[in-house]
């Protein structure tokens, strides 16, 4: 009866060890979900402005999808320990984190939204500098 015990036992530590390299990351898809959630209705919570309309075109944007910092262009970034994340730059580059699930590249939205921000202020002004919103209350 004991050695039956101690079987299932191993056969549950064994399965749960299987989920937990297996890929399948439950928290993941939580989490992003739970910003994306929280990431809108931060927006929702400022007044709407109808008369916005803009167009920028963005030319010959290139995306760089390192799983190192040591592929980052930019010293600050690349330094160990840094916590940069991502970065974009007036020559139309984008820099960040991915990582690789089921053979597929994903990044972190967020952090590419962040940087595609900072390629749109620096076409045009007008756009908020997304490192200052803090600065307008935001």
């Amino acid at each position: 009866m004991r050695q039956n015990k101690a079987i299932q036992i191993m056969e549950l530590i064994g399965l749960i060890f299987i989920f937990a390299v297996s890929g399948c990351n439950p928290y993941a898809t939580h989490y992003r979900k739970e910003g994306f959630n929280l990431t809108q209705k931060g927006f929702a919570s400022i007044a709407p402005t109808l008369d916005v309309y803009e167009v920028i075109e963005l030319k010959n944007v290139k995306v760089f999808i390192v799983g190192d910092r040591k592929h980052f262009n930019y010293e600050k970034a690349a330094a160990y320990g840094s916590p940069v994340a991502g970065y974009a730059n007036t020559k139309n580059e984008i820099c960040l984190f991915g990582k690789r699930v089921e053979g597929r590249i994903v990044v972190n939205q967020a952090i590419l939204g962040h940087e595609l921000n900072h390629l749109l202020n620096f076409k045009n002004p007008k756009i908020a500098n997304p490192d200052k919103l803090h600065e307008m209350g935001l």
